[in-house]
């Protein structure tokens, strides 16, 4: 054995009397020593035709009669350490390929060979089929190879990617997407997406390339928190369009590609549980039993029936299921296989979620208007609400492919998928200002409310596609498509009440009488249902020597969708101590008498509505001098909307017809610099048509004012430009750079406008006179250095669009004024700035995944007021959240999630100086820590955790 040059103890150092200067540098010598004398072996695994890593290879090195193993990391990297002098055998195996050559090294004098290693891709050759390995499919590096390859601009998140995230729906998992915000509920958890600026009303969601229709009440769009993250193979953002896809995406289009059959045997079933810090003791989960009226009295005796108080249950109302801490739960099942010889391949999956959170909100409501001074514009706040939200949801997700080789000319595929949601929410408010405190401490009046909801949610849709080859360069394939989404709210449950309470000394109540008893039972019913068709021809013909594309197709859809909305409002007197006893209350219909039995029910809100679209476009993709491709066209698309209420026939636009046409060119270019670097310039146009209950003429009740619909609502049109470079190092590393550019042409914004006296006011949709525009930059970056790995991304989004707002204000001759004047602001929903940061560590060899992840949201408007300069903004929101993954053999592993680990609130102000509010509000609301600006609301959501273990065959 040989001696160490230098041994270095304390007692040498302190009898040389070495300064702490002169330790480090021994140290350090001590260090160069070491690696001067370190034998290793390292290098990367890499497939032989794209060049990219095989994350989580197995290595082999041999060494007389001792075999050492390493996993390739994420770079595609491995090592060998502490190695001897000698002759060893290299190797490497990763499934779906082919068992690299042996390399042989020699080691002697204490160096660091680099030896990489390079894997062909196993083909099975089965009728012409070439058979890969499935769970290549669902690797970052897959969809890295999709992004470089796609003919548009694209980013793409991996189910690997996916699993991984902290997010357990769709919709939270969209925020991690470069350019990406969500919109939240009340519950903390992303509802809508907000893609590059543009509001929800500006994208489109398909499954599997097929658009599906949204259960949304009033809008096209579908919230995205009721699809189950794990359910998808991949998840793909779409940002400029081909002539071949819907046009309707202004902002982008979200493409959920559901797992597909695999080549092999697959099994994975996954089963979790966990809950949020938000409910304890002092603060329960307040839960309660839905109403067994799952119609309306109307819907079951017609409209002109006069209800009565027996008509209706409050069981709603005096559930007592408080639960201190309920407990999540998740479950998922995923089986699929191939059959006949690999012919037929089948998969199904299923998920199940039963998730309880909430938030604690406090909130200063303004008034109907204004105040002149002593601003113009003055902010005057009405009510302070302090509420607290309990909401459950259950999710149920259950999806299968079938897919069938006939021949080698033609194949079949069947899909389906069912969703199904329900959200009970529990709103408890108390409005600590409206009647303030009395002067007294011995009395106290507050205004209460409580409101039970159930908001159930499904989405079906069955595809059956086919493939066919014609002839040797003609392709046909095609959709039949059934979908039908709906949503219900069925018997709301609002109850409000002045609570005039006597108080002891001590503060304990004496005495209370209920005044101004108000209940209100409302229910809400919406189905949607599509039959759609689908056809494209791919012809290839060689020109020049060169194989072009020419593509033409088209589809037609027919859209039925019916609607109805009925409000029952009774009202009270006064009763001693209220204790949820519902039958003490002299309950009274304070709409009797309307004609139309004892409810509050505008009948326009009642439509039924059908429309057909149709679609035909042409698009040619052919390379120029090799290295750049180019795929353009044109897109037309026909509407035609048609809609009746359920109102008189003497009601001005009970009806109406509308139908418009619009030509959408569009063309994207892609530049190979080098094979793993693009550069991407591309032109499409795009339109947004109006929501359903937009064009129909409703009047509904808002949170604080009366909405109504506009049948002249005109659909919005945008041009959008787009250009990214792009670098595909290998692996799941990437770089990618780009801007864009939209004018959005008739864009939709709602407006107030006058009634039939000067106090009627309504918020009404409106096409703006002028065009809006948005523009910015996005950055997005992944590196991965051995088991580390650093994911960022970065957007900034600038838009701009000008409206009326009315403005209050006094003029010192003629007294309180009021006018309307332009104000320009941003799109509702856009950041400026947007970010994500991960940092990620994969280590095969320990079987351990984590990854801690931060997401960034700038300042951005909430909610568009009809006044002006009092919108509402939201500041910016961060979270930080936390997951990881352990194997624990090879089939079983253990995860955790943590959401919210800083308890992050979201907050809304007004561009207002805070000194508008009295003392007590200020006290209300708390901090206000900028004095320009005023805080009106504040969420806080708390930490949730989830952990459960996973089983993979």
């Amino acid at each position: 054995m040989k001696k160490p040059l230098l041994k270095l103890t304390a007692k040498t150092v302190k009898a040389a009397g070495h300064s702490p200067k002169m330790l480090l540098l021994l140290l350090f010598m001590m260090c160069l020593t070491a690696l001067a004398h370190a034998q290793a072996i390292r290098g990367k695994v890499f497939d032989a035709q794209t060049g990219e890593p095989l994350v989580g290879a197995t290595v082999t090195l041999k060494h007389a009669d001792q075999v050492m193993y390493a996993s390739a990391r994420l770079d595609g990297s491995f090592g060998f350490k502490n190695l001897k002098d000698g002759q060893y055998e290299l190797s490497s195996k990763y499934i779906g390929y082919e068992a690299s050559a042996v390399k042989t090294i020699s080691l002697t004098g204490k160096t660091t060979t680099t030896a990489n290693l390079v894997l062909k891709t196993l083909s099975t050759q089965m009728n012409e089929v070439t058979i890969s390995a499935h769970g290549n499919a669902e690797s970052d590096g897959a969809v890295r190879t999709l992004e470089k390859a796609a003919p548009n601009v694209m980013n793409v998140l991996s189910a690997n990617t996916i699993q991984l995230l902290p997010d357990v729906t769709v919709a939270n998992t969209l925020q991690r997407v470069s350019g990406v915000t969500i919109q939240r509920s009340p519950s903390g958890e992303g509802r809508y997406a907000i893609i590059r600026g543009m509001a929800q009303r500006y994208n489109n969601t398909l499954v599997n390339g097929i658009k599906i229709p949204s259960p949304d009440d009033a809008f096209r769009f579908v919230p995205m928190d009721v699809f189950p993250s794990e359910m998808l193979e991949r998840l793909e953002v779409i940002k400029t369009l081909t002539p071949s896809m819907e046009g309707d995406a202004i902002g982008g289009t979200m493409n959920l590609v559901m797992k597909s059959a695999p080549d092999h045997l697959v099994i994975s079933a996954n089963l979790s549980g966990g809950m949020s810090n938000l409910f304890s003791g002092s603060r329960p989960f307040v839960a309660f039993n839905g109403s067994p009226n799952r119609q309306s009295p109307a819907m079951v005796n017609g409209l002109n029936y006069a209800a009565t108080y027996a008509d209706f249950n409050n069981k709603a109302l005096t559930s007592d299921k408080n639960l201190n801490a309920p407990f999540n739960s998740t479950a998922g099942l995923t089986i699929g296989d191939r059959f006949l010889n690999n012919k037929l391949g089948v998969i199904v999956s299923g998920s199940y979620q039963n998730i309880y959170r909430g938030s604690d909100s406090k909130e200063l409501t303004p008034n109907a208007q204004p105040s002149a001074t002593p601003l113009p514009n003055s902010p005057q706040f009405s009510d302070a609400y302090d509420r607290t939200y309990s909401i459950q949801t259950q999710r149920l997700g259950l999806h299968n492919k079938i897919d069938y080789k006939i021949n080698d000319k033609n194949k079949l595929s069947l899909y389906n998928l069912y969703i199904h949601q329900n959200e009970y929410t529990s709103r408890y408010t108390s409005d600590t200002l409206g009647l303030g405190l009395n002067s007294t401490n011995l009395s106290k009046q507050i205004t209460f409310e409580n409101r039970s909801q159930l908001i159930q949610q499904n989405i079906y849709n069955s595809t059956l596609h086919g493939d066919h080859v014609i002839t040797n360069n003609l392709r046909f394939n095609w959709d039949g498509v059934y979908s039908s989404a709906s949503r219900h709210m069925p018997d709301r449950t609002d109850f409000q009440y002045d609570a005039n309470k006597s108080l002891n000394a001590s503060g304990a109540v004496t005495n209370e009488v209920d005044n101004n008893t108000q209940l209100t039972h409302h229910w809400e019913n919406n189905r949607d249902r599509d039959l759609s068709a689908y056809g494209n021809f791919i012809y290839n013909p060689t020109i020049g020597g060169q194989v072009i594309e020419i593509t033409v197709g088209g589809l037609y859809r027919n859209k039925n969708r019916n609607s109805d909305y009925i409000t029952y409002s009774l009202t009270g007197g006064k009763s001693l101590l209220y204790n949820n006893n519902f039958n003490s209350i002299p309950f009274s219909f304070e709409n009797a008498g309307m004609g139309i039995g004892a409810n509050n029910s505008d009948l326009n809100d009642n439509y039924t509505l059908t429309e057909n679209d149709n679609a035909e476009y042409g698009q040619l993709k052919f390379n120029l001098l090799k290295k750049l491709e180019v795929l353009g066209g044109v897109r037309i698309e026909n509407t035609n909307l048609s809609y009746e209420t359920q109102s008189a026939l003497t009601v001005t636009e009970r009806s109406a017809n509308i139908s418009y046409t619009d030509v959408l060119p569009s063309v994207n270019l892609k530049y190979e610099l080098t094979p793993n670097q693009n550069l991407r310039a591309a032109y499409y146009a795009a339109l947004s048509r109006p929501g359903f209950g937009e064009n129909a003429p409703y009047t509904r009740d808002g949170e604080y004012y009366t909405e109504i619909g506009n049948p002249h609502l005109q659909h919005s049109t945008a041009d959008n430009l787009d250009l990214r470079y792009e670098l595909f190092p290998g692996g799941a590393d990437q770089l990618l750079i780009g801007t864009f550019y939209k004018k959005i042409h008739n864009p939709i914004e709602y407006f107030v406008v006058r009634g039939a006296g000067p106090s009627a006011q309504f918020v009404k949709p409106q096409n703006t006179d002028g065009d809006a525009t948005n523009y910015g930059a996005e950055l997005q970056a992944t590196k991965f250095f051995g088991t580390i790995g650093f994911s960022v991304n970065y957007t900034y989004t600038h838009s701009r669009i000008t409206t009326q707002k009315l403005l209050y204000y006094s003029d010192p001759t003629a007294g309180l004024q009021q006018n309307f004047v332009d104000q320009t602001r941003p799109l509702q929903g856009q950041a400026d700035h947007v970010g994500n940061a991960s940092l990620l560590y994969k280590s095969s060899k320990l079987g351990l995944d984590m990854q801690l992840a931060f997401v960034y949201t700038g300042d951005r408007l909430a909610q568009v007021s009809p006044y002006a300069n009092l919108d509402f903004y939201q500041h910016a929101y961060d979270q930080l959240d936390f997951s990881f993954e352990k194997r624990i053999n090879k089939h079983f592993s253990f995860f955790g999630k943590i959401n919210n680990i800083t308890n992050a609130a979201s907050k809304i102000y007004l561009k207002y100086p805070h000194t508008s509010l009295d003392a007590k509000q200020q006290e209300f609301i708390g901090n206000q820590d900028i004095a320009a600006q005023t805080l009106v609301q504040s969420d806080y959501y708390k930490t949730s955790f989830l952990g459960g273990f996973r089983y993979k065959l």
